[in-house]
């Protein structure tokens, strides 16, 4: 009888452990199974691939991701990364994005990462108008342009004349000085539409460009009205404390004229004594400079 029990309770056990292993395994391949279906390859750089670099096949892998994660635009296969040159700079472990791509047939260099219809403009720039060296391929910039406009005995003035600009390339260059010796300058290339180009290469010619970074979602195109000095300062009672002390601050206030009192004639008595007008001082002519300022001549007395 015990043997029995024991025999049944065994087997209970074993069916058990059996039917519990059973239900495991169903559960992990279902889970599998709906892991397999929500996840899908892309292809991803196994090593950072800087802007301007034609794709090989030992830069990039294909990898698992869950399609949830996936971000818009990714590459799946590695035929379709494999001789395409970059357009932005891909660090390691990330997904290829096609926006990161050149068009198919582009050359690795410059050529192949400026966008279709565009141009790339190099500018000068120092170490101020260059933001520090903080620029940097794939940033955007707005061009700040500081010359004089084109009306006679204008004052200079400050403009953002373009917004949103993309950097393609940050360097040096050589070049020649007006004394014929060669020097270096720093250079950063933008990439510009022709009518853009125009508009930077005078601005560069006829005064200064200024750069300024903005980020790069930022879409927002203000219009701005510019900047002049009287701008800058916003204060006219500054200006004129400024001109004290000056030529042109000597007789910037006008003076007074004397008042002349009317003359009344009387026709029926011709004899009548006329008003006399204000008595006129003496000068001595000795005692006197004579003053010239521009065209206006005026004599000054002494004082002693």
């Amino acid at each position: 009888m015990n043997r029995r029990f024991f025999l049944a309770l065994a087997g209970a056990v074993v069916f058990g452990l059996l039917a519990i292993f059973l239900a495991q395994k169903y559960v992990l391949q279902q889970a599998e199974r709906l892991k397999t279906q929500n996840e899908t390859t892309v292809v991803v750089a196994t090593a950072d691939i800087p802007l301007g670099t034609e794709i090989n096949a030992q830069q990039v892998a294909l990898a698992r991701f869950d399609k949830s994660l996936i971000p818009e635009g990714a590459i799946l296969k590695r035929e379709e990364v494999i001789g395409r040159v970059t357009t932005a700079d891909i660090p390691a472990k990330m997904v290829v994005l096609g926006r990161q791509l050149a068009g198919i047939g582009a050359q690795p260099g410059m050529p192949g990462i400026i966008t279709e219809g565009m141009r790339s403009v190099s500018v000068r720039v120092d170490e101020a108008s260059g933001v520090a060296g903080f620029i940097a391929p794939g940033t955007y910039v707005d061009v700040i342009a500081i010359m004089t406009p084109q009306l006679e005995g204008a004052r200079a003035v400050s403009k953002v004349v373009l917004q949103k600009v993309r950097v393609l390339a940050g360097g040096q260059k050589m070049e020649t000085t007006k004394d014929g010796k060669p020097a270096l300058v720093n250079t950063v290339t933008l990439e510009l539409t022709p009518a853009q180009a125009e508009k930077v290469k005078l601005a560069e010619s006829e005064g200064k460009l200024q750069l300024s970074i903005r980020n790069a979602t930022d879409q927002d195109i203000p219009k701005t009205p510019g900047a002049t000095k009287r701008d800058v300062l916003d204060d006219v009672a500054l200006e004129r404390r400024a001109l004290e002390g000056t030529r042109q601050g000597v007789g910037s206030a006008p003076r007074p004229m004397p008042t002349i009192q009317p003359w009344t004639i009387n026709v029926n008595n011709p004899n009548q004594q006329q008003p006399q007008g204000p008595a006129l001082k003496k000068v001595n002519l000795e005692k006197t400079i004579e003053l010239i300022e521009g065209t206006k001549r005026s004599r000054v007395e002494m004082v002693p």
